[in-house]
């Protein structure tokens, strides 16, 4: 290129801004200069106002607001209201299509990435706001899988979104992706089936890390993590069951940790020979422990029983059937230690015993041998 083209594609690309600059409104120009230092001195006390609004109202929805969120949203923020003055200060000062049109998807662009940005701190706070009842986000849970992921699909909007303000033709690369995401799925389809069944198991609030499940296959135990593929249970044993989430979303999954009231369920044994007196002073006497312990829920809201309730070869049976007032399996154990100690102290005290299976053998001398002992 000659230096006589060059200067003619100068001219090209300057004319306009030139003759722009002869005819723009000095004054408005002014006001518009005045009106963007102003936001630029005062964007720090803007942004802190608006990220103070946006703690509030995350505080509003029970979820933490951390220091370090705290920071990035209020910098983005700080970005965002100085490109919002500049772009109404670019509308306002009618600038040349070329040098306009470039200012004006350079300031849409800076703006949107200041968004997704934001978007991007957030992401966390938001997967607390899906799962604010569990709190599925404390430090006990491994659902980081979760942000990372959408945190990854913020970046894709957002690359996108700038691409679009750029009039770029992202058609064929999202077909192309398309056929690429479609082939990598049929090739993940475990990973993906267990991954939407993870997600359907935090939506459903079945269990989280911390409670005690029981699942129908026999795995019994502590969750300990949940991740993208499986949860670890720790059983009782203090040996760790790695189960697909897939597994979990089609199994009947128990969760002990929620139970409000623990069941007894006993059959007390008798002797055979248990008078009707001795039967109902030890009913009346359970019935009374029961009553009084502070143990067992006796408002009537749940079943409390201590009944007669069959009759077999060894034994006459009394049925004890309550629930405890306690929710911990320690203290669960303590009220049933206090139960046997009662029903021991019962049945002593009514002159009775507790019945055990037992079998009568008779003994008979064989027909020979009583011959012979005849005959001598």
């Amino acid at each position: 290129m000659n230096a006589e083209s060059l200067h003619s594609l100068m001219d090209r690309l300057i004319g306009p801004f030139r003759s722009w600059a002869t005819t723009v409104d000095k004054e408005a120009l002014l006001i518009a200069a005045v009106f963007v230092a102003i936001i630029f001195v005062l964007r720090r006390p803007i942004a802190a106002t608006l990220t103070t609004l946006i703690g509030w109202i995350l505080g509003a929805l029970k979820i933490d607001f951390n220091d370090d969120v705290h920071h990035e949203v209020k910098k983005a923020l700080q970005v965002m209201v100085v490109v919002v003055a500049l772009l109404l200060v670019h509308g306002a000062l009618a600038l040349p299509e070329l040098f306009g049109g470039l200012l004006r998807r350079t300031l849409i662009s800076v703006l949107v990435a200041a968004v997704f940005a934001m978007a991007y701190r957030l992401m966390e706070a938001m997967v607390r706001l899906a799962d604010s009842e569990n709190s599925l986000m404390s430090v006990a849970v491994n659902t980081r899988w979760l942000v990372r992921l959408g945190q990854v699909v913020v970046v894709v909007l957002a690359v996108t979104s700038i691409l679009a303000v750029w009039d770029i033709d992202i058609a064929n690369a999202l077909t192309g992706v398309g056929v690429f995401g479609a082939g990598l799925a049929i090739a993940a389809q475990d990973l993906v089936r267990n991954l939407v069944a993870g997600m359907t198991n935090m939506s459903e609030r079945r269990f989280k890390v911390g409670d005690w499940i029981c699942v129908e296959n026999g795995v019994e135990g502590i969750v300990r993590r949940i991740d993208v593929r499986s949860t670890m249970v720790q059983g009782f044993d203090r040996v760790p069951r790695f189960v697909p989430n897939a597994d979990l979303a089609n199994a009947v999954v128990m969760n002990k940790t929620r139970m409000d009231h623990w069941r007894i369920n006993w059959t007390v044994p008798l002797v055979l020979d248990t008078t009707e007196a001795q039967l109902k002073s030890v009913c009346e006497t359970l019935q009374d422990h029961l009553k009084d312990s502070g143990d067992f829920v006796t408002d009537g809201s749940l079943m409390l029983l201590v009944k007669p309730c069959a009759l077999s070869e060894t034994s006459v049976d009394v049925m004890i059937y309550a629930f405890t007032l306690s929710d911990g399996y320690a203290q669960y154990l303590e009220t049933c230690s206090q139960l046997v100690s009662a029903i021991r102290a019962a049945v002593s005290e009514a002159g009775t015993k507790l019945a055990y299976p037992t079998q009568t053998i008779q003994l008979r001398q064989a027909p020979e041998e009583s011959e012979e002992n005849g005959s001598e």
